[in-house]
Formats: C-alpha cells, structure tokens, sequence
C-alpha cells in the first residue's frame, strides 16, 4: 500500500511541472486551449463573442508563430482532441482535430470534431474538413491505384497541380454516404 501511494505521489510531482521542453520528441501535451510538442505549440482561443475562434501555431525554436481565425461550428471555444504530423501531396503537413461543445437544439450531438491542415513549414493553412482526422485516408485520391474507395474513410486527400494556391483539399469519398 505504502508504495503505491509512493509511485502516485512521484507521477503527481512529475506530472505537475510537464512542459514542452521536458516532453520526448513524440510526445504530446494536451490541455484545454493548448497542444505542446517539443517543436511547436499550437494555442485555441476564443476570437469574439459570437462563434470565431483562433488557433495560434508556434515553432518553439525560432519564435516564428502564425495567427488563423475560423468560424465555429455554433462555438468559440473549440479544445484539441487530436495531432498528427503527415506527409501528403509532398509537403510536411500538420493536422489538428478540435472539438466543440453542441449549443444547438439537436439533441443526438453533444459536440462537434473539425479537423485542420496546416503546412509545417511555415503554419500556413491548407483546408479542413468535418470530422477527426481519423476519417481523412492516408491515401492520395489521385493515384491510379485506388480502386478500392469503399473501403476508404469518408474524406480523401486530393492532391492538386503543382502552382496552385495549396497543395491539396480534402475531399468527401464518392462511394461513401
């Protein structure tokens, strides 16, 4: 008994000074406005009074940050819920999934995931999608080969000609309802 009190109070007094710099190079921290890696930190705040929000990204070796506003889905305090780092269309890309409480009168929804593509490079926004970024396919819709788009999640990454504003969209599967 005394030692498993022992081990709770060490990972209570580690977990309470956490910052990105003690963080390993895959690892995340999460809170309720922020994302923290060892490379980056991403801050959500609220923009207005009505349902605009921003998301802050900040490479924490340079200082270099960039500064979006969206509209939200019926709120402006959206919370992360998902990151991940990915390589599509040929450029490094960052996606994060927020999430927003329901404030509507359906009652099947208590909140609501969004999904957002930024470049790593240099923050710059590429496209969002409804949805975790778990039902963005890991596959480019424009190879060939991609006979099988039943078997794929509802959103597909479409890569688009080299020139073009952003480098891809995400784009709804036309075999999935």
């Amino acid at each position: 008994m005394i030692r498993q009190l022992l081990f709770i109070l060490l990972l209570t007094g580690l977990n309470n000074g956490a910052s990105a710099e003690d963080l390993g190079y895959h690892q995340t921290l999460y809170d309720l406005e922020r994302v923290e890696t060892r490379e980056f930190s991403i801050l959500l705040a609220p923009a207005d009074d009505d349902a605009r929000f921003s998301i802050t990204l900040r490479d924490e070796e340079t200082g270099f940050s960039r500064r979006h506003e969206f509209y939200g889905q019926g709120a402006n305090d959206p919370a992360p819920y998902l990151l991940e780092y990915r390589y599509d269309c040929g450029v490094d890309v960052i996606l994060l999934t927020i999430e927003y409480p329901w404030r509507h009168d359906l009652p099947q929804y208590v909140r609501v995931l969004d999904t957002f593509a930024f470049r790593d490079s240099d923050f710059e926004f590429i496209d969002d999608t409804f949805g975790p970024l778990t039902d963005i396919a890991l596959m480019d819709s424009t190879v060939p080969e991609s006979k099988d788009l039943d078997m794929q999640p509802p959103i597909l990454v479409e890569c688009l000609p080299a020139g073009s504003e952003t480098p891809f969209r995400f784009v709804e599967n036309p075999v999935r309802p």
